[in-house]
């Protein structure tokens, strides 16, 4: 009889089911590594075996002898396992375009973060994993889960959300890189998606050792900034005083820099014009280097009322007003999230005055 037995590595101790015929008995273990043998006592027939020595990367062969009974003097070789350093590991690497954290990404658990509609990628590196063709499932394998959760989209909270399953595989030891991947959240659209993924691998039970979370880092998944402005419309012109308008901005990223800015002209990508005071918001260490402004690591929505515009549209002409914003995407480039032209012409008003304000003549 030749069969495999496992033993977690680093535990110097292994439990052989071997039986002898006579309590005169002893164990032959042979390091495969060394070629070393050492001959031990086996004095609970029946019963477990604890190795005397470590067992070392390569194995060890564990041959269980008896002698004979009565008249008969003879060594026997009753039985004879293989038995392996059996301690399997993971690395999974989560690449986003976003430089934070949550925890140290060497350790087993940490959070990365990226935006709904921004690819990333996940290597992940199994070692450690026993290749022979008779292995157990526990041996050669390891249990790769995909998970999912979706916040709360009001909130951005993740207390009380449930998971679910994306994915599951047995991988063997070996590397498996996975991109550009985009989320795979259950959101209305891929734009709106909030939530997190979480990429676990587990080493089966063994050993009397139940499932063990080898590593399980996470991405966070925020939705694409929005931004609307009430009282105001394309091609609107204005004849009187601009009035106050209010600008709704959501989902701002916990990393970025919102403003709104007004410009002469048609719409133009790119252009940089006045930022409109108050409008400003600026979030995350990235753009606050010196305030010590405490960072926010979930999205933000804000409303802001601008009840001066008509000051930064002082002469009569066409104008556009932006929301622009910058984050750790595209390098921080500014990304334009609404754009209105519209026309500012105060002659009108005049004539209109001019015209109520003549009288008939006789």
């Amino acid at each position: 009889m030749n069969q495999m037995l496992k033993i977690l590595w680093g535990i110097p101790l292994c439990t052989l089911a071997l039986c002898a015929a006579s309590t005169d008995s002893f164990v032959r273990q042979t390091d495969l590594s060394t070629g070393q043998v050492y001959d031990v006592p086996y004095i609970t027939p029946g019963g477990p075996y604890t190795s005397a020595i470590p067992v070392s990367e390569d194995g060890a062969k564990f041959e269980l002898f008896a002698r004979g009974t009565a008249w008969d003097t003879n060594i026997y070789l009753l039985d004879t396992k293989l038995v392996y350093a059996y301690g399997p590991s993971a690395i999974v690497t989560i690449t986003t375009e976003d430089p934070y954290v949550f925890g140290d990404p060497a350790s087993a658990t940490y959070v990365r973060r990226t935006r709904s509609d921004r690819p990333f990628t996940v290597n992940t590196s199994v070692a450690g994993l026993i290749t022979s063709h008779d292995a157990s499932t526990a041996e050669k394998s390891v249990y790769y889960a995909v998970q999912a959760m979706n916040y709360d989209p009001a909130t951005y909270s993740s207390l009380n959300r449930p998971t679910y399953f994306l994915h599951s595989y047995n991988l063997g030891n070996g590397n498996l890189a996975w991109g550009p991947l985009y989320h795979e959240l259950t959101s209305p659209t891929l734009l709106t998606g909030c939530g997190q993924q979480t990429y676990t691998v587990v080493r089966y039970a063994a050993d009397q050792v139940p499932d063990t979370i080898l590593t399980q880092p996470s991405v966070q998944i925020w939705p694409v900034a929005t931004a609307t402005v009430d009282r105001i419309t394309g091609a609107q012109v204005f004849i009187d005083r601009i009035p106050t308008l209010t600008f709704t901005m959501t989902h701002l990223y916990p990393d970025s820099r919102t403003y709104a800015q007004i410009y002469s002209g048609n719409a133009v990508l790119g252009k940089v014009g006045t930022i409109i005071t108050g409008t400003e918001r600026r979030y995350g260490t990235a753009y606050n280097p010196s305030q010590g402004v405490t960072p926010t690591n979930v999205p933000q929505d804000v409303q802001i009322a601008i009840d001066n515009l008509s000051a930064y549209a002082s002469t009569d002409g066409i104008y556009t007003l932006e929301v622009i914003t910058e984050t750790p995407f595209f390098n921080r480039t500014g990304e334009r999230l609404l754009n209105i032209t519209f026309e500012v012409d105060r002659v009108i008003s005049s004539r209109a005055s001019l015209s109520t304000s003549e009288k008939p003549g006789n």
